[in-house]
């Protein structure tokens, strides 16, 4: 849901309007369940999918239509997924699903919500998304709220009362990656990592590397002070994962050293078998014990021979992909 909100942001960076189209109730057996997410462009164009096959061609239809008509209306629309038409469109289902329609207009009040949603998962924070619409045939937006903290159901709520629709979304951020160094090896691995759906976090103390132009694709970039007490306030927890690729080797044991006093879920470093013996025994002089030692995967990534940055990221976000998965 990050990279669709992202991909959301960028249309409305554009100056462009569009329909949104999200399931908000499914009966029976449906391609797609209640709050997946289709951004419906005037060229006919989509981000996301709401399920293929009659439910998409439907949602496009009607999305460019409304597009067409310029009245910044909403629609409910609901798609009958009966066996007949399942085995005239090549889908396997039998059930039915309720789609909401919204144009969504760049300056609009959906469009500042949604650019607020990206800021609050950009920063790792929950958000739950409250939108009310008006009348039952003819519907039109009239509210959207957002809701920050954790959010109090994880699947979409939608509810029909009074002559008005109520939808609630939550949005949660995907597990935060905090890469420490902004050289070559991270370069790539933010890349990939965000690509592969972490929240991806830079942090270094050189502002020349740390930025947004070096690394477009991460969600933050931090220029620190320096690396002592690199970890405080950033609200490393049970479901981070840290991955220590600093300049040198002082700087990696340094980083460690705080990392290590931390809940991360996953921390790996950077180096030869030897340069990490050395950093061990330093931190175990320091009154780390081997237990906490024992968390630190390195040398880092999955054996696949990589020697290149490009390769060594690959590497790495491997072996995230395998923790994350609990393969290990």
């Amino acid at each position: 849901m990050k990279a669709f909100v992202r991909s959301i942001c960028e249309l409305i960076g554009k100056n462009e309007t569009f329909v949104m189209a999200t399931v908000v109730e499914s009966t029976g057996s449906t391609p797609r369940s209640s709050g997946a997410k289709m951004a419906v462009r005037g060229d006919g164009s989509i981000l996301g999918t709401v399920g293929g096959g009659l439910v998409e061609a439907k949602a496009c239809k009607d999305g460019r239509a409304m597009l067409a008509s310029g009245d910044g209306m909403a629609a409910l629309t609901f798609v009958d997924m009966t066996q007949e038409l399942a085995a005239n469109s090549d889908m396997i289902c039998g059930g039915g699903l309720s789609v909401l329609l919204e144009v969504v207009e760049p300056t609009g009040p959906c469009a500042t919500a949604y650019k607020e949603v990206d800021a609050l998962l950009r920063q790792g924070h929950q958000v739950t998304l409250v939108s009310r619409f008006e009348g039952t045939s003819e519907i039109k937006a009239v509210e959207h709220q957002l809701v920050a903290g954790p959010v109090e159901n994880e699947t979409p709520v939608f509810v029909k009362k009074e002559g008005e629709l109520h939808l609630s979304e939550p949005f949660v951020p995907p597990a935060s990656l905090f890469i420490f160094g902004a050289g070559h090896v991270s370069l790539f691995t933010a890349r990939t990592a965000a690509m592969i759906g972490f929240r991806t976090v830079v942090l270094d103390d050189r502002k020349d590397f740390a930025n947004t132009t070096r690394f477009p694709e991460a969600d933050e970039v931090v220029v620190l002070p320096s690396f002592a007490g690199c970890c405080d306030g950033l609200g490393v927890d049970e479901n981070s994962f840290v991955i220590i690729v600093t300049r040198g080797h002082m700087h990696d044991r340094n980083v460690l050293a705080e990392v290590l006093r931390t809940k991360a879920r996953y921390v790996g470093m950077i180096g030869s078998t030897k340069k990490r013996d050395k950093i061990y025994a330093s931190l175990l002089e320091d009154g780390l014990t081997q237990k906490d030692i024992d968390r630190c995967h390195c040398p880092i990534g999955l054996t696949i021979g990589a020697q290149t940055p490009e390769e060594i990221a690959v590497s790495i976000c491997g072996e995230l992909i395998q923790v994350r998965s609990g393969e290990v």
